[in-house]
C-alpha cells in the first residue's frame, strides 16, 4: 500500500545539516585564507544541496513504501569495516587502507549477483576515485596524508 506524502525525516535532516554547514562557515573564520577555502566550499555546497532537497521535498510528495527488513550482520559488518578504516589508516596507509575498505564496504552492500564484470568495473571505479581523491587532495591541495606503510 503506498501513500503520497513529504519526507518530514529528510527534510529535518537537511535543516540540521544546513546548520551544521552554518556553523562550519562561521568557525572557518579563524583558519587562514588558504585554510579555509576548502571547509567553505564543502559547507556551501551542503548548505545549497540541503536548500534544493527541502525545496523538492515540499514542492513534490513522495510514495512512501513499505521498507524491506534489513540486515543487521550486514549493518554491523559496514560499521566494522568504517572503523577498520578509521583506525587503520594511521598505521597502513591512505591507498591501501582505502582499497581495502572499499573493496570491504562493497562486499558487505552489494545485494545483487556479483558477475566478473561487475567486479572489474567496481574495482576500476573504486582504484579511479581513490587514486583521483589521492592525487587531487595530496598533489593539488597539499593536505598531507598518513603514509604508513603504504601511500
Amino acid at each position: 500500500m503506498n501513500k503520497s506524502k513529504r519526507d518530514l525525516s529528510g527534510i529535518i535532516a537537511s535543516i540540521v545539516f544546513a546548520v551544521i554547514g552554518g556553523l562550519a562557515i562561521y568557525h572557518s573564520r579563524d583558519f587562514s585564507p588558504l585554510g579555509s577555502v576548502f571547509p567553505r566550499t564543502i559547507a556551501a555546497a551542503m548548505i545549497v544541496l540541503c536548500a534544493v532537497y527541502v525545496a523538492v521535498a515540499l514542492l513534490r510528495p513522495i510514495d512512501i513504501e513499505r521498507p524491506q527488513p534489513g540486515s543487521a550482520a550486514r549493518r554491523v559488518a559496514l560499521a566494522i569495516a568504517l572503523l577498520a578504516w578509521a583506525l587503520l589508516l594511521e598505521p597502513v596507509g591512505f591507498l591501501l587502507t582505502s582499497i581495502v575498505c572499499f573493496a570491504a564496504t562493497l562486499v558487505i552492500a552489494n545485494y545483487d549477483r556479483w558477475t566478473p564484470r561487475l567486479a572489474v568495473v567496481y574495482a576500476a571505479v573504486g582504484i579511479l576515485v581513490l587514486g583521483t581523491l589521492y592525487g587531487v587532495f595530496s598533489y593539488v591541495l597539499q593536505v598531507p596524508f598518513p603514509k604508513g606503510v603504504m601511500l
